[in-house]
C-alpha cells in the first residue's frame, strides 16, 4: 500500500476555508504557517465531521457555537447554508477473516439547510461500488444485497451509524483533537474523571495514566520516551489521595529519593507526557489524532525526539496530524510530511510541500526549516 493513505479530502464553507482539497495524504502529516492562516479551522471542520458522525447534527452545531460561527464568512448567502465534506482513502479492512486486505472508502457529505433545519445527505462506495445513498432529507437505502430503505432512521444523524465496523467509519468517529493545556494537566483528576481517553485539554492525565500503568509495556515505553525528551526525569507514578480520594501525579527525579507532585514540573514536561499519553493510547481499530502546536515548550533535542515517536506510530489506519508554526518542528520533518498553510483573501488555502518542482535531493545541503523560512517552499511561512 502506498503511504499516501487519505487519496482526497474536501471541505467547504467551515469559518475560514471557503473551499478546500488536499490529495495524497501521509499517515503523518503537519500543517504549518502563521497565526491566524486557518490550521486550527482546519481541525475543527474535521471534529465537526466527527461530532455529526458519533452523534448526529444537533450537537455537531452546538458544540461550535451554531450556524452563525461555523459558516464561511466569504460565501453568497445562498452558499453559506451548505457545509460539504468528502474523503477518500485506502484503509486496513480486516471484517472479512477470510478475504483480509486493504479497502478504498470513499464518503460524500452534504449538510443542507444549516440555518434552520439541516438536511442530511451522503454517499458511500466501497472499492467503487455502491453501499449508501442517502439523497437530501430523505431516509438511507442500503445496497448491499436487495436494495433497501431505512424508514425509522433518525433523520439528523448520520447513515455512517448503519456501518459501525467499517474502518472508515472507525477512523471518522475515533478523531481526537488535542489542544493541551499542561497548567490543567498538573491538577490531580477527579474520582469521576472518565481513565478512557486523554481529553482534549489533558486535564484528566492523572486518571489515564492510572489506567495505563496496569500495561507494564506501555508504562516502560513511556518512562523510556521521558527520559530522552526530559532528561532526569526517572519515575512517573499515579497516587490516590486520601482526603479527596483524587488521582494524583508524582516524579521522582534521578539522584533523589522522594516523590515531588506534579505542579513541581515544568509546563514542557507536563506538555511532553500529554503528548505520549495521546500517541500511545490511540484508538484501538481506526482513528485520527490531531495536535495543536506539539513543541510548546520543548527543547530542540526533545523536538526531535517527540516528532521521530509520532511518526514511527502513525499509520495508514491510525493518522497523526500536527499544526506548528515552528521552524523546530518543520526542520525534522521529510518534504512529502509538510502542508504549507495560508490565507488570501479571507481565505484558507493548503498544499503539500512537494507539490511544486522540489524534491528533497533537490533541497541539499538546506534542512527543510531553511527552505521553507527563505520562502524556497513558496508558502506557510510563520509570520
Amino acid at each position: 500500500m502506498t503511504n499516501k493513505s487519505i487519496k482526497t479530502l474536501k471541505i467547504t464553507n467551515f469559518k475560514s476555508i471557503d473551499s478546500l482539497e488536499l490529495n495524497n495524504l501521509g499517515p503523518f502529516s503537519v500543517f504549518a504557517g502563521p497565526n491566524g492562516s486557518g490550521k486550527s479551522n482546519f481541525f475543527d471542520a474535521l471534529d465537526f465531521v466527527s461530532i455529526f458522525v458519533r452523534s448526529g447534527i444537533d450537537l455537531a452545531l452546538r458544540s461550535y457555537g451554531g450556524f452563525g460561527n461555523i459558516h464561511s464568512e466569504k460565501r453568497r448567502a445562498e452558499y453559506s447554508r451548505k457545509f460539504s465534506f468528502e474523503i477518500e482513502c485506502e484503509l486496513p479492512d480486516n471484517r472479512d477473516q477470510e478475504k483480509k486486505g486493504n479497502s478504498t472508502f470513499h464518503y460524500a457529505l452534504s449538510i443542507h439547510d444549516l440555518d434552520y433545519s439541516p438536511k442530511i445527505e451522503e454517499r458511500l462506495t466501497v472499492n467503487g461500488s455502491p453501499l449508501l445513498v442517502r439523497d437530501k432529507g430523505e431516509k438511507p437505502i442500503i445496497k448491499v444485497g436487495e436494495e433497501r430503505g431505512i424508514e425509522q432512521f433518525p433523520e439528523t444523524y448520520s447513515a455512517l451509524l448503519l456501518f459501525f465496523q467499517m474502518p472508515l467509519a472507525e477512523l471518522l468517529r475515533n478523531l481526537r483533537l488535542y489542544r493541551i493545556d499542561p497548567i490543567g494537566a498538573k491538577e490531580p483528576s477527579q474520582s469521576d474523571r472518565d481513565p478512557t481517553e486523554l481529553d482534549r485539554k489533558g486535564h484528566n492525565l492523572a486518571s489515564v495514566l492510572s489506567r495505563m500503568e496496569r500495561n507494564k509495556q506501555a508504562r516502560e515505553i513511556i518512562l523510556d520516551w521521558m527520559e530522552m525528551i526530559a532528561p532526569g526525569v526517572e519515575n512517573i507514578q499515579t497516587e490516590q489521595q486520601q482526603l479527596d480520594s483524587k488521582t494524583a501525579l508524582l516524579f521522582k527525579e534521578q539522584g533523589t529519593r522522594r516523590r515531588f507532585p506534579a505542579h513541581m514540573v515544568s509546563d514542557g514536561t507536563i506538555y511532553a507526557l500529554c503528548l505520549l499519553v495521546a500517541v500511545l493510547d490511540s484508538a484501538s481499530g481506526h482513528g485520527i489524532t490531531l495536535i495543536e502546536e506539539p513543541e510548546r515548550g520543548l527543547h530542540p533535542k526533545a523536538i526531535r525526539e517527540m516528532i521521530e515517536l509520532i511518526r514511527e506510530q502513525a499509520s495508514p489506519g491510525n493518522p497523526v496530524w500536527l499544526t506548528t508554526h515552528s521552524e523546530s518542528v518543520v526542520r525534522e520533518l521529510r518534504l512529502e510530511e509538510l502542508v504549507l498553510v495560508d490565507k488570501k483573501d479571507g481565505r484558507t488555502r493548503m498544499k503539500r510541500a512537494d507539490s511544486g518542482r522540489l524534491t528533497q535531493e533537490n533541497l541539499a545541503p538546506l534542512n527543510l526549516d531553511e527552505a521553507w523560512l527563505s520562502n524556497l517552499l513558496d508558502g506557510g511561512l510563520p509570520w
